[in-house]
């Protein structure tokens, strides 16, 4: 059975996924960088519904637009998930927080009409303007 799992910097919250993801993605849009601080998010989405869990603290939920939720830690302020209305048994991890984030290797990238413009990982993975 597939086992991932992550945390925050300080280690207070924490986290257990039992499922292999969905997929594994770079995601350029201007909400996810501005979420993380950086010129792009990686991410990992799983299936919620019996296999995702808290297992420590729990996070603090932001909504960044409709539909559209944001955890992170309330003491030390990683971000550690995005959720979305539009993908509802899903969530979607951010790759840096896993305890092993080798494992999680991203296959395309998405929002490309909203990459930086210096920003080049020049390999050959699908690139996707948006949704």
């Amino acid at each position: 059975m597939a086992r991932y799992e992550g945390g925050c910097l300080c280690g207070k919250v924490r986290f257990v996924v039992t499922a292999e993801p969905r997929s594994v993605f770079h995601c350029h849009c201007f909400s996810c960088r501005r979420q993380t601080g950086g010129a792009v998010a990686s991410f990992a989405a799983f299936p919620v519904a019996g296999h995702f869990q808290w297992t420590a603290a729990l996070p603090t939920a932001f909504h960044s637009s409709p539909g559209v939720t944001r955890r992170f830690c309330p003491t030390c302020g990683t971000p550690l998930s995005y959720e979305a209305e539009r993908f509802a048994d899903e969530i979607h991890l951010h790759i840096g927080v896993f305890d092993r984030p080798d494992d999680l290797v991203p296959q395309a990238h998405w929002h490309t009409e909203e990459q930086v413009a210096w920003f080049d990982t020049r390999d050959d993975l699908p690139r996707h303007a948006g949704d």
